[in-house]
């Protein structure tokens, strides 16, 4: 598996993230349109029990979490990333390592219903195809919007689920990205075993 090869296609997928907040900077509770205006309601996923991650701890002035079994911090990874904001499967030997990545939203605090209205355009004007807005989840002590893209760079296409984790009056963005080939089931499973670690400091 060649992380060095890998890094590009992860750039990208890191930039999602802002691409993601770009449209919506500024956007915070207050400014959110009223509940009420929407026709229709986006569904929470129903209370479901992920065991949670057990590897490596990841640890900032802001959170923590952990890693699933086998990740860890590659060689070669992204520029502007360190050990606290990515993580890849080291024992992944396709040709798409699975990562996570972690960025702080540039508009500060973004509600799941701002991310559901422009969230789809933003990704789609990154290059992304086949987004998805997915039910929300409970992550962190807050609901989170849950989008889903596919990614082309290269030859290697691959799969993100974005998660929007809110605290303090700030959006964290966190993106997991997988072979093409991981059923939605499977990387929700995972996603949701990292999530179900995470602590505000």
């Amino acid at each position: 598996m060649s992380f060095r090869r890998a890094s590009v296609a992860l750039a990208l997928a890191a930039a999602l993230g802002p691409a993601a907040a770009v449209g919506l900077t500024g956007c915070t509770a207050e400014s959110a349109p009223p509940a009420e205006t929407q026709e229709v309601s986006p569904q929470q996923t129903e209370a479901v029990e992920f065991a949670p991650a057990t590897g490596t701890e990841v640890a900032t002035d802001e959170y923590t979490f952990r890693l699933p079994d086998g990740w860890g911090f590659p060689d070669g990874a992204p520029d502007g990333f360190d050990p606290t904001t990515f993580a890849a499967d080291l024992q992944d030997d396709d040709d798409y390592p699975d990562n996570v990545n972690i960025l702080v939203s540039p508009g500060g605090e973004v509600t799941s219903d701002r991310v559901e209205q422009s969230g789809i355009d933003e990704l789609e004007g990154a290059g992304a195809t086949d987004v998805q807005t997915l039910d929300r989840v409970t992550a962190a002590g807050s609901e989170s919007a849950h989008l889903t893209a596919t990614v082309s760079t290269g030859e290697v296409p691959y799969v993100i689920d974005q998660y929007y984790l809110v605290d303090a009056g700030q959006t964290y963005i966190v993106t997991f990205s997988s072979s093409v080939d991981v059923p939605q089931e499977d990387r929700d499973a995972l996603a949701m075993s990292v999530l179900a670690t995470w602590q505000w400091v």
